[in-house]
Order: C-alpha cells, then sequence, then structure tokens
C-alpha cells in the first residue's frame, strides 16, 4: 500500500521471510553469530557483571515457584522469563566480546541471542524459526541503529545500542512467534515507548551500565508481551514528527527503513579482543609493530594511540579506575596490558594484571589523540594507528582502517568457532561446548532447540 508506515513495511517484510529465501552467505553467518554470541553469555556469565546479573535475576524472580521457567544459562539457576532475558543479555555483553555493527553503533547478538533463546526455551520451536528470528532482530537493530546515524549518539551521552535493541528483540520475537503484520506494528510501537539508556559510567566502571544493555532486550519482550495482552503503541513510531527517528536524529535516512532487500547481518562484526571496540583497530596495530620489530616492552619510551575523534574522548582514560569494567574502555590500560603480555584476552582484565605494576608504568606511556585523517573511515570502520616510540630514538607506526572480524577483514568459521570453545570450554567443559557448535551448525533442520538449550545448562 502507497500509505503504509514504516513499520508496516518492516513488518510486512519480516512476516513473509521464509528461510529458503535468505542468502546461503547469510545462513552460514547468522550461525556463526549464534554460535559466537552463546560463547559471549556462556562465559560472561562468570564475569563479575554477569554474576552480578544472574544473583540479581534470582533476588528479583524471588519465590517465583511455578514462574520460574527460564533457565540462566551457564548455570542451573531458574527464574522468570523477563528477569532471565536481561541477567543473559547483561552476561553477553558484559565481556565487550559480543559482535557489533559499526555504522550502527550497536552491539546485536547479545541481545538478539538471549533473548530468542529463552523464547525457545519458553515457547518451544523448531530451529528454522529460531533462525528467522534471529536474522530479523539482527536486519531490524541494524537498519534502526543505521536510519538514526546511532555512532553519533555517543557524543551526546546516550548508547546506541540500548536505544535500539528493543525494536530488534521485539521484531524478532514477534517473528519467532508468527504473529502477523499489525501485531509486529504494535510491538514495534510500544519499543518505540522504551528506546532509551545513557553510556555514562563507564570510565568509573560502573556495572550497572550493563543492566541498561540487558533491560533494553527485557524491553523488547516487555513490547511483545504488552501487544498481546492488548496495549497498543504509535503506527508511526519511525516517522512521525516526535516519534523515534527525528527525536534522536535531525536527518534520518529513511531508506534504511524503507528498503528491505539488502542484508546488514553480513556487516555486523565479531570481536576478537575482549575489550570496547574503538581499541580494537590500535591492538591490532601494536601487535603487528611488536611482532614485526620484536620489540619487548623495556623498549618502550612511548605508545601513542591515534584513533577517531569521535572515539578519542571515550577511550582516553588515563586516570581509569583499576577494575575491569573500568579497564575494557581505556585505551591506556587496554594498550598497556598488550604491550606487556603480547595479546589480548580474558586474562588481560584479571587481578593479576590490573595490580601490575609494570602495567600501571606502561599506561603512563601511552598516549590517546583523536586524529582527523581517521574520521573519513568513521563509524563504518573504527579505524585506529599505533605509534611507538622505542628505546634509542627508534620510531614505528601501523595504522588499521578495517579491524579484524569487519567482513573485509574477516574472522574466518574456525577462528569463531575456536574462540567459541576458548569462552564456553572453562565453563561447560569438552562435551557440551562440542554439542553447541554442532546443534547450531545443524539449526535448519532441528525441530526442536531441546539438545542446544540442555547443553547450556548445568546441574543446579
Amino acid at each position: 500500500m502507497a500509505d503504509q508506515t514504516l513499520s508496516e513495511k518492516l513488518a510486512a517484510h519480516h512476516a513473509a521471510l521464509r528461510l529458503e529465501q535468505i542468502p546461503e552467505a547469510v545462513l552460514d553467518s547468522v550461525k556463526l553469530h549464534v554460535l559466537d554470541s552463546l560463547g559471549c553469555l556462556v562465559a560472561g556469565s562468570c564475569l563479575e557483571p554477569g554474576k552480578l546479573a544472574y544473583n540479581f535475576a534470582v533476588a528479583t524472580s524471588g519465590s517465583a515457584g511455578s514462574h520460574a521457567t527460564a533457565t540462566l544459562f551457564g548455570t542451573g539457576a531458574r527464574v522468570s522469563y523477563l528477569d532471565a532475558v536481561q541477567a543473559l543479555s547483561v552476561a553477553a555483553h558484559c565481556g565487550e566480546m559480543d559482535d557489533i555493527h559499526g555504522g550502527a553503533g550497536t552491539c546485536i547478538g547479545g541481545m538478539i541471542v538471549p533473548a530468542m533463546i529463552a523464547a525457545a526455551e519458553k515457547f518451544g520451536g523448531t530451529g528454522r524459526r529460531f533462525l528467522e528470528a534471529v536474522v530479523v532482530g539482527y536486519e531490524t537493530t541494524a537498519r534502526v541503529g543505521l536510519a538514526i546515524n546511532a555512532p553519533s549518539l555517543f557524543a551526546r551521552g546516550w548508547w546506541p545500542s540500548s536505544i535500539c535493541g528493543a525494536f530488534g528483540v521485539a521484531a524478532a520475537g514477534a517473528k519467532y512467534l508468527d504473529w502477523p503484520v499489525d501485531k509486529t506494528v504494535n510491538a514495534l510501537g510500544i519499543a518505540s515507548l522504551h528506546a532509551g539508556g545513557m553510556i555514562t559510567g563507564g570510565n568509573e566502571g560502573a556495572t550497572a551500565r550493563h543492566l541498561i544493555f540487558g533491560r533494553a532486550a527485557q524491553n523488547g519482550i516487555v513490547s511483545l508481551l504488552a501487544a498481546e495482552h492488548g496495549l497498543t503503541g504509535p503506527k508511526r513510531a519511525f516517522e512521525d514528527p516526535r516519534g523515534f527517528c527525528l527525536t534522536l536524529c535531525s536527518e534520518p535516512k529513511w531508506e534504511y527503513l524503507e528498503d528491505t532487500a539488502r542484508y546488514h547481518l553480513l556487516d555486523v562484526a565479531f570481536k576478537p579482543y575482549p575489550c570496547a571496540r574503538q581499541l580494537h583497530a590500535g591492538v591490532e596495530a601494536l601487535l603487528t609493530l611488536m611482532r614485526q620489530y620484536n620489540v619487548t616492552p623495556n623498549m618502550i619510551e612511548e605508545v601513542e594511540l591515534s584513533v577517531p575523534t569521535a572515539n578519542a574522548t571515550m577511550v582516553s582514560r588515563p586516570l581509569t579506575p583499576i577494575s575491569r569494567a573500568a579497564t575494557l574502555g581505556s585505551g591506556q590500560y587496554v594498550m598497556a596490558v598488550t604491550a606487556l603480555r603480547g595479546k589480548m584476552d580474558l586474562q588481560s582484565f584479571e587481578g593479576q594484571f590490573l595490580n601490575d605494576l609494570e602495567v600501571h608504568a606502561l599506561m603512563s606511556k601511552v598516549k590517546v589523540t583523536g586524529e582527523k585523517e581517521l574520521d573519513r573511515y568513521f563509524p563504518q570502520y573504527w579505524a585506529g594507528r599505533a605509534t611507538l616510540k622505542l628505546a634509542h630514538g627508534q620510531a614505528c607506526t601501523h595504522e588499521v582502517i578495517i579491524p579484524k572480524g569487519e567482513r573485509l577483514n574477516p574472522m574466518t568459521a574456525e577462528e569463531v568457532k575456536q574462540k567459541f570453545l576458548s569462552l564456553a570450554l572453562p565453563v561447560l567443559g569438552a562435551a557440551k561446548a562440542r554439542t553447541i557448535i554442532e546443534e547450531v551448525q545443524s539449526l535448519s533442520e532441528r525441530d526442536s532447540l531441546e539438545a542446544l538449550l540442555s547443553a547450556l545448562r548445568l546441574a543446579s
């Protein structure tokens, strides 16, 4: 219809989408993103914010009794459905290992996959339905973020993931439940009323900021349940003068919400390093220099990390508190611990290194600057340059425009699987981890997700 609203156009496209219509490359990719997100979730359940979120879910569910129908995966604990969605999403994101669409400025899998895994446990359903729903969730979140130039919101204190995530979860849930267009439109409208979330607190290491990420996923499910119980939302949620897009962006790019032919999932990047994506190019550049010039920490006089100007104020944290939550986004800490260890992994944020005097000494040698020359690549690519000044006056520099994990600098399928195993094995053990890989790869043929769900659970 010529007078269709943007929500109606999206909902109609998603309602008609079937697995066999999805290109093979997209299906292969979405399975890897599901696997990656599950690994992040399981590992995150053992990190401090994840454990706190799980404990919070147990406390707020209280004596849920028959309502304790949802598993906190990576454990055997059971809580209410809504509490589980929030806690699982916190766990999936809190290690800063979850995937991200740079152009949309949104971490997507950490919301969509936990919410849909919880939906699968609650409602049953096939692997086909699960994959269709996850694709819809990724596409919706990316389109919404691209339409409002979401990366520009960082500078204004808003968190794009928490702004856009409820739409993706609501759309994915509607697809999973096989809702018609009108119900899906209503859910999207209700989701628009829940959009929000500030990014403040990262510099201080505030662990509750991860809760905002989980709340966005929960709000997507709340929108579904509200729609199911008769509550209504705006049908012109995106284009209304006081609606989502024009409130957050003076010149929305409407084409991202109108053109449903292109798949944006292929542009969602995997994260090889457990730190803020703004730092990945710098880490990659630093590691390249250290290998190329056989650099040891005691040779380093200064490290200069150059990033796009929009990212510089976010990651320049010379006086950051020494905690995991604060240092994940600290250019000074991340570059220093990478230089000391010659690698960047989850262990880099354990107390052993957080309290290491050599790391602290190297932090004082790290300078983070905004580089206008790198702005031309942003936000599609979050580029970075590392420059080392070494003893005896030697200097070297390396620039990474497209950081590892992007479509044009990809992690291979085997690298994603190895990342999953590194995250899941310590929590679930080898048998369960291997089962999850097999089940995710075979989702298209699965009439039930119970084998996958069972592998994600531990005995209570």
